[in-house]
């Protein structure tokens, strides 16, 4: 099953093989009767992880993952669950599924007419890359040949001191590096731009699997529960796929932009967005902005 079309099954299973192998009850508990059966599926009522949520720093996260046995998850897992416990199934709910809010680029393409297929031809045609931009020092470039997730930052002891744990429990997306797309070369406006000098870039056809999203912090940074967490995401775009799909469900979206259809990805996707792709990509040159 690919990863990207079967994230969720795929953390399902996981989170059961690991109870399992390691008679684990402290995470699942039997179901409760008159759960809430969701779409078939009997509901688990699950015991918190404290530690995870009281975590005040990203050394105590990285610790509480290690403990829970989480920290060896793939990037698509660890939102899984790292969203699934900020935001606990009260009585009666189902638990909170991430994966389940993020749509499957292949599917929504399936419902593009060939009309509109046909106007976003030409700038489907044009030269799709992302782009992760970097460094304060306009003469040195970064000394660092890997673009590396959050996660794997906190864990070598390179957090930010910029880091907000709290962003890193609402979404969950620790172990996912962040780029933005670039149409012929240019990227939509971000004022954090002006203040760095580097770049590198990689062709979007050649991403096997990522996600796009407006930013979704002011939609979950907030105390909710698992059905308040689902009517946050219930009107967000946001889509996962191969580079190609997504290149080609942007295109679709922006196409009758103008000379500018970088910036008008924005609108597509509803706000300021960035692709994320699940760990770290090799930096092959660092250009000069």
């Amino acid at each position: 099953m690919p990863r990207a079309a079967g994230n969720t099954a795929v953390a399902r299973a996981i989170a059961r093989e690991r109870q399992d192998a390691h008679g684990e009850s402290g995470h699942a508990a039997a179901p409760t009767p008159g759960a809430h059966q969701g779409s078939g599926a009997v509901h688990i009522q699950r015991t918190a992880d404290e530690e995870l949520r009281e975590a005040k720093t990203p050394e105590q996260i990285v610790a509480a993952l290690k403990k829970s046995g989480h920290s060896e998850d793939d990037a698509w897992e660890l939102m899984q669950y790292m969203t699934s416990q900020q935001f606990p199934a009260g009585e009666g709910q189902a638990d909170f599924d991430m994966l389940g809010s993020i749509k499957d680029a292949s599917e929504a393409l399936q419902k593009v007419k060939a009309v509109r297929r046909k106007m976003a031809a030409s700038l489907l045609a044009k030269r799709w890359t992302i782009r992760h931009y970097t460094g304060s020092d306009p003469n040195t470039p970064p000394g660092f040949q890997e673009v590396a997730s959050t996660y794997d930052n906190a864990a070598a002891g390179r957090a930010s001191e910029h880091t907000n744990v709290a962003d890193w429990r609402s979404l969950g997306n620790i172990k996912f590096t962040f780029y933005l797309v670039a149409v012929d070369g240019q990227v939509p406006p971000r004022n954090w731009l002006n203040n760095t000098h580097w770049y590198a870039e990689w062709d979007l056809d050649r991403i096997p699997e990522c996600w796009v999203s407006p930013d979704l912090l002011e939609k979950m940074n907030k105390p909710m529960d698992a059905d308040g967490a689902r009517t946050a995401m219930q009107g967000a775009k946001a889509f996962r796929g191969t580079g190609s799909q997504l290149k080609e469900l942007l295109a679709i979206s922006a196409f009758g932009a103008g000379n500018d259809p970088a910036s008008a990805l924005d609108t597509a996707i509803g706000g300021a967005f960035e692709l994320k792709v699940p760990g770290g990509l090799p930096v092959a040159e660092w250009h000069k902005k």
